[in-house]
């Protein structure tokens, strides 16, 4: 059966999910346009994948306007029927121990960008009167008052507001916006959050190759917002039950040694 999508555009390409969902897509038989910082990385990619689909490249680093601005300009060319927001990082400890410069980058990449890039993505498809699906990768996160991953956390929660909201105003144009909240993933998002202190996550993990065929699955069916694996929607559902503060003391605790 022939793929609905033509080409996809995923941003942090060159690891973790990112990564996976390009090995992912291109089984599909997508043609892909795939952003990274790492220009090496995505050569490398493309090379690995381009045997089995078309692949364009675009080394920017998304929190600079005028290097996001040539994936603003791809999205307009190729108008990309399938768009997944997957670019983040965050910092562990308390938020004054880090710079405000630093924190303000993480809100920015986070969800104003993937805010930017969706909205973009949107408005090509709409002048191209063509259909299309946006994913937004947030977190589990996003749904828990989270000590000491404070601006990540709530980052994400309004990357699952806004993306719930314009999935609603967009639909009638035939463009789903969905949002995917994976829990703790092997990648390298905790030895950069912990400045090196740890490799990988403790407590509920999930390899990115689970996390790139759950998004799959959401795709497959549109389900509007997916919490992967059935231990954080138990969790999140148990946060709800209990007062903030005790769960939240909980969350500080379990990333205490990682800053």
């Amino acid at each position: 059966m022939k793929s609905p999508f033509n080409y996809a555009l995923i941003t942090g390409a060159t690891s973790g999910i990112g990564e996976s969902l390009s090995y992912l897509l291109a089984d599909k038989g997508i043609n892909l346009i795939l952003t990274g910082r790492n220009e090496e990385q995505l050569q490398h990619l493309s090379q690995a994948l381009s045997p089995k689909v078309h692949v364009i490249t675009i080394a920017a680093d998304l929190l600079n306007p005028e290097e996001r601005q040539k994936v603003i300009e791809a999205l307009k060319k190729y108008t990309p029927e399938l768009v997944i927001n997957n670019a983040g990082f965050g910092l562990y400890g308390p938020a004054v121990n880090h710079s405000t410069a630093a924190q303000l980058d993480i809100l920015s990449i986070n969800s104003l960008v993937p805010l930017e890039l969706s909205l973009e993505a949107s408005k090509a498809l709409i002048a191209s009167k063509k259909k299309g699906l946006i994913v937004n990768v947030a977190s589990a996160a996003a749904f828990l008052v989270y000590p000491t991953l404070a601006v990540y956390s709530s980052a994400k929660t309004f990357l699952v507001q806004a993306s719930k909201a314009l999935d609603l105003e967009l639909a009638p144009e035939g463009i789903r916006m969905l949002v995917s909240c994976p829990g703790m993933v092997f990648t390298h998002f905790s030895e950069r959050a912990s400045k090196g202190k740890v490799s990988s996550p403790n407590g509920f993990k999930m390899t990115p190759e689970y996390a790139a065929n759950q998004i799959w699955q959401q795709i497959q069916t549109k389900q509007q917002c997916r919490i992967f694996d059935w231990k954080y929607r138990w969790a999140i559902h148990l946060s709800r039950l209990l007062p903030y503060r005790w769960t939240a003391k909980l969350l500080q605790q379990q990333i205490a040694d990682r800053f």
